[in-house]
C-alpha cells in the first residue's frame, strides 16, 4: 500500500513600508509568495488572522484580505478609512475600526464593524457600533468562535456569533472598565473594575462552561 505524505507550507512573514506590503515564504524558500500581488502606496495596518489562514490589510480604498498560502484574493471590504484591523480565532470574521467621525445630523457614525471574512456574495457587515476609544476597541471571541464580548456602559454584552443585532446576554457590573474571555473550551470570564474613592479595583469572575 502506498504511503501518503503531506508537506506543510513553509513559515512566513509579512513586512509594510511606506510605499508597499510584501508576503514572503521563509526557510527554506526565502522567496516572495508567487501569487501575492504587492499592493502600492499607503497602507494603514496589516495584520495574520491567529489561525494563520488569511492575511488583510486596510488600504485608503478599502480593506483587502488574501488567502496567505496564495496570495489570492478573498475579500474587499468597502471601508476606507480604516485604522485597526483584527480577525476571530479562526479567521472566520474581520473586524474594523474607523477612525471616529459624525454625520450632517451630528450623530456619531458607528465605526465598529464586524463582516465575514469569506463566503459567496458581495460582503454585509454583521454587526455595528460606535466605538470612540482606540484603547480596548476590538471585540473578544471564545475559542471556537461560537460566542463574542464588547464591554459598554457597566455591562459586558455577550452576543451569538452569526447574529449581532441583539445582544445574546449581559453581565451587569457597575463600573466595569475591561474584561477578559479566557482561552480553550471551559469559558469563564474576568472583569476589571477600577478603584473607587478608597475602595480597590477587582478582578469578578464567573463559573467555568457554558457561557449563561
Amino acid at each position: 500500500m502506498a504511503s501518503t505524505t503531506t508537506t506543510a507550507p513553509p513559515p512566513q512573514f509579512a513586512f509594510r513600508t511606506l510605499k508597499e506590503i510584501g508576503l514572503t515564504d521563509a526557510a527554506p524558500l526565502y522567496a516572495p509568495v508567487p501569487g501575492f500581488t504587492r499592493p502600492q502606496g499607503n497602507s494603514r495596518c496589516c495584520i495574520y488572522s491567529p489561525c494563520g489562514r488569511y492575511f488583510a490589510w486596510a488600504a485608503t480604498d478599502g480593506v483587502h484580505v488574501v488567502d496567505s498560502a496564495s496570495g489570492a484574493p478573498v475579500a474587499e471590504l468597502p471601508v476606507p478609512n480604516v485604522y485597526e484591523l483584527a480577525f476571530s480565532p479562526r479567521g472566520s470574521y474581520v473586524i474594523t475600526w474607523e477612525r471616529p467621525s459624525k454625520d450632517e445630523a451630528g450623530d456619531a457614525v458607528k465605526n465598529l464593524k464586524v463582516w465575514r471574512t469569506a463566503g459567496e456574495g458581495e460582503r454585509t457587515v454583521l454587526g455595528r457600533w460606535v466605538q470612540k476609544s482606540q484603547t480596548g476597541w476590538n471585540l473578544q471571541y471564545t475559542a471556537d468562535e461560537k460566542y463574542c464580548a464588547r464591554v459598554v456602559t457597566n455591562e459586558v454584552q455577550f452576543y451569538e456569533s452569526h447574529e449581532l443585532g441583539v445582544p445574546w446576554n449581559r453581565l451587569r457590573a457597575e463600573g466595569v472598565a475591561d474584561f477578559a474571555l479566557s482561552p480553550g473550551n471551559n469559558n469563564s470570564v474576568a472583569v476589571f473594575i477600577p478603584q473607587r474613592k478608597v475602595s480597590w479595583g477587582f478582578l469578578l469572575y464567573t463559573g467555568r462552561g457554558e457561557l449563561t
